[in-house]
């Protein structure tokens, strides 16, 4: 009988493990065994994806700006009532994005002018609040923040037809310092007509009057549509929206004097808080961002208002996809906090979808697809899931890490359904090649929009 000494037994046990190791990296197969496992993997408790209905945010909120909550999380003050089911969400969210396509269609038609620049969006789903004031004395409501919109508006006392799930309504004669009409030298109208993608009305008159950021942030003659005849489902608890887009009566735009058109956010996960920033506050987090170009829209796309940048590659893991640049150039690449899921063109999404399956060929996949979401993974009885890093490659250099809830969407708690949180277009879609970036791959990210310097920074601090 042979008898190998300690050293040789050693070599041939090293030998056998980089012989298996060599054979399941040539066949695709993920090698897993040591933490992190390999660079662009992270070793993620299974737990911590799924949805949370505790709110584990202290009791004052963040450290500064304007907290902002998701509408249905545990840390909503809105009331609100049973959160919509993810099939809710996601039909709301084929809405809004076909109203945004609809719109830079009519842009990259030439039909713009038609297209009224109040004509804006409004998404009940996947919405995150925050707390304004108008009037003096200060009166209080909870407005959706949009960066698709440029209208700020809420619904005033004496509506015709009044929105019965909202808390607040705004009296104007309950405030010295309104007036109706416009106060902005370059806008004549009075009214407002908006429709919205699910087919929602808000139709009113613009007024003016000192609107309340924080104590120390009031602005005298604010411009906003005062609601009085709305219809259809605007969430309940939901008391108007915050226009952060880029046109003339945006709330960027009207508070700039001060501002600068600077302002960031980082926006919460499910039982959490995050926050708005403005001005100072928000350029205070410059140096631990990373910056990409704002770029104009093709054709006269940047009249729409969208925030418009450069997507250039997409990395799962660690393999670069190496998309053609020209699959996302044209309409190009908006960033949106009112979508939820991100849309990419059937190109992109196809290759992201195939390295994603083969990254997580370890793992069983569930029965059927959940809404828009056709890469679903029974994780059942897994106690830690190593999840593949998804990088989002920006002009600039600037690369934006996703791992987490920002890759998987929760279906429930027992985490038999663990949907991967990208989507492709539809076919029937005007602009096909259109992406936007949706909320879910922003939360716990603080994205910063330098509207004067023409750049957007992406940094991942979480919502501290």
């Amino acid at each position: 009988m042979a008898i190998l000494c300690p050293s040789t037994a050693i070599y041939h046990l090293l030998f056998s493990s980089l012989l298996l190791f060599f054979s399941c990296y040539v066949s695709g197969i993920p090698v897993y065994g040591a933490g992190e496992g390999k660079d662009g993997f992270h070793s993620t408790p299974v737990s911590s994806l799924l949805p949370k209905n505790k709110c584990s945010a202290p009791a004052g909120g963040g450290s500064q700006g304007l907290p902002i909550t998701q509408k249905y999380g545990p840390c909503s003050r809105s009331g609100h009532s049973q959160p919509p089911s993810p099939q809710e969400i996601f039909g709301r969210d084929e809405s809004r994005v076909s109203f945004i396509n609809s719109k830079c269609n009519q842009y990259t038609s030439g039909n713009s002018k038609n297209h009224a620049h109040n004509n804006n969006l409004f998404d009940e789903g996947g919405n995150f609040l925050v707390d304004v004031a108008f009037g003096t004395p200060p009166q209080k409501f909870k407005l959706i923040l949009d960066t698709g919109s440029s209208i700020t508006w809420t619904q005033c006392k004496a509506c015709v037809n009044c929105l019965q799930d909202s808390h607040q309504y705004f009296d104007s004669s309950a405030s010295s310092t309104y007036s109706f009409g416009s106060c902005i030298p370059s806008t004549v109208e009075n009214n407002y007509n908006m429709t919205y993608g699910d087919e929602s009305t808000s139709v009113g008159n613009y007024g003016c009057d000192t609107m309340t950021l924080e104590p120390s942030d009031v602005f005298p003659k604010f411009q906003f549509g005062c609601g009085r005849n709305n219809k259809g489902d605007f969430g309940s608890g939901v008391d108007g929206m915050l226009g952060l887009g880029q046109g003339q009566l945006s709330t960027v735009s009207q508070t700039a004097s001060k501002f600068k058109k600077v302002f960031s956010y980082c926006l919460p996960e499910q039982n959490s808080i995050g926050s708005l920033l403005f001005g100072d506050e928000a350029t205070s987090q410059s140096p631990s961002l990373k910056f990409t170009s704002l770029v104009n829209g093709h054709g006269t796309l940047q009249e729409s208002g969208y925030y418009f940048v450069n997507l250039s590659d997409i990395s799962v893991g660690n393999e670069r996809l190496n998309i053609p640049s020209s699959v996302f150039a044209s309409p190009g690449t908006i960033i949106d906090s009112g979508t939820v899921i991100t849309r990419l063109p059937q190109q992109a999404y196809s290759a992201l979808k195939a390295a994603f399956q083969k990254a997580m060929a370890n793992y069983p996949l569930s029965n059927g697809t959940l809404g828009i979401l056709d890469t679903c993974y029974n994780l059942s009885g897994t106690k830690d899931v190593l999840l593949p890093e998804i990088v989002l490659h920006f002009g600039d250099g600037a690369d934006v890490r996703l791992n987490g809830k920002r890759v998987l969407w929760g279906e429930n708690d027992d985490a038999s359904r663990l949907c991967l949180a990208f989507a492709g277009n539809s076919k029937s879609t005007m602009n096909p090649e259109l992406t936007i970036i949706g909320n879910r791959q922003q939360v716990s990210l603080t994205v910063l929009y330098d509207i004067q310097e023409g750049r957007i920074g992406f940094g991942d601090n979480g919502c501290s």
